[in-house]
């Protein structure tokens, strides 16, 4: 019988599974001379996660201003490549290891330190600059704003979106984050969120079209290879909102 990865993982605690890839990604590169941070982002590291098998998100990211990302990617990819066979996706590189739980489970976004985020580009050659971890500070001090319901919204929107609606997962934690605190305290706070957005979609458009990533810094729409069309996401507000 095949063993699949959402079987290994289940039952272990996700923080130990964190704690495991970033560990594993330290070894693979060990002898490495220049300087380095591995951490996690995604939904793992933000708990936001519905599967036991999802992927884990790990940043490795080279320290320190003033480096070329392009000659660091090289030396990343020949590094991991003595010992596994590894190939870039759209952002992130992967292990190619069908035995492995590391080379399933584990996308790793190559990054140089960009003022307090992380500057990447993608399969296009397109710059990328994101906010990892304030993405997950403030997810968490939400959190506690709206008594624990803000991820258990965000869990709730992904489970449904699943069958219906093909959207990023990043794009609706984003969309959550904005829904003042308050709303969260309504009895159905997962259907008070969707009426909120929208409203504000469909009454304030000026005012959604302006709207945040959850990290604060980004704005969540734009021309950008990471950014949305506001109707894109009105109409995936819509499908949500109506079922």
């Amino acid at each position: 019988m095949t063993v699949t990865r959402a079987r290994l993982a289940a039952g272990q605690p996700n923080a130990f599974l964190l704690s495991w890839a970033e560990n594993e990604l330290r070894d693979a590169l060990r002898g490495f001379d220049r300087p380095f941070e591995i951490f996690g982002q995604g939904s793992r590291v933000n708990d936001t996660f519905i599967e036991p098998g999802s992927d884990i998100d790990l940043v490795l990211m080279l320290t320190g201003p003033g480096h070329d990302w392009v000659e660091f990617r090289d030396e990343i990819l020949a590094t991991l490549g003595q010992n596994h066979l590894v190939r870039m996706g759209r952002r992130c590189l992967n292990i190619d290891d069908p035995d492995s739980l590391f080379g399933e489970m584990v996308d790793i976004l190559v990054a140089t330190e960009y003022r307090q985020g992380v500057f990447f580009r993608d399969s296009e050659g397109r710059p990328i600059v994101n906010f990892p971890k304030q993405h997950r500070r403030n997810g968490d001090d939400k959190q506690g704003r709206t008594g624990g319901r803000f991820k258990e919204v965000v869990r709730t929107a992904k489970r449904r979106r699943r069958d219906v609606v093909d959207v990023p997962s990043y794009l609706l934690e984003c969309l959550l984050y904005n829904v003042p605190d308050h709303v969260y305290r309504a009895p159905d706070a997962y259907r008070s969120a969707l009426d909120w957005l929208h409203r504000c979609h469909r009454e304030e458009s000026a005012v959604f079209a302006a709207l945040p990533c959850q990290n604060g810094i980004n704005r969540l729409f734009g021309p950008g290879p990471d950014q949305w069309e506001p109707d894109e996401a009105g109409r995936i507000i819509d499908v949500l909102h109506s079922i």
